[in-house]
């Protein structure tokens, strides 16, 4: 190879693995982000949204509603981190096939910022929802805002129609 192409050749190598080491760092960097915002929210989902629920689930519990806390999230890929509230209303018949007794409430890991708030109500109600009710940055995720967030939705449950201002 003449020593002019062959100069050539390694200029062009050499511009390929610098863009190919830019784009390996840029991949880690976004990564490392992605691996520390999971873990920032699994943080946040127990020392934060967990104990709130727990509060909310034992004042429930005492009214005769049963309560189940759920936490799932792929620790491998460190994805689909998930904490739902599932409340099963007293005194109010179901079926495994429709469960008009049963509210979730979840906070959810969406992307690599964002917390995302899903909720679902009873068919019986005329207000029955299912889907988001806000995404919010993981600094944005306080006990206060938990607690409202979960009391929006059991109020649309027990008192549909009574919507606070």
């Amino acid at each position: 190879m003449k020593e002019e192409n062959e100069s050539h050749l390694q200029s062009i190598m050499q511009k390929f693995e610098q863009k190919l080491a830019k784009s390996k760092d840029a991949k880690d960097r976004q990564q490392s982000e992605a691996d520390a915002f999971y873990l920032e929210f699994k943080r946040v989902r127990t020392e934060v949204i967990r104990p709130a629920m727990d509060d909310i689930g034992n004042q429930l519990k005492t009214k005769g509603h049963t309560v189940e806390i759920a936490e799932v999230g792929d620790e491998r890929t460190k994805r689909d981190a998930k904490i739902t509230l599932r409340i099963t209303i007293g005194g109010v018949p179901s079926s495994a096939y429709a469960p008009e007794n049963t509210v979730l409430v979840s906070f959810s890991h969406t992307g690599h910022t964002t917390v995302s708030i899903q909720a679902s109500t009873p068919s019986q109600h005329r207000s029955e929802f299912v889907g988001p009710r806000g995404n919010y940055a993981l600094s944005e995720i306080t006990t206060d805002l938990v607690e409202k967030k979960i009391l929006e939705v059991l109020e649309e449950v027990f008192s549909p129609g009574s919507k606070r201002g």
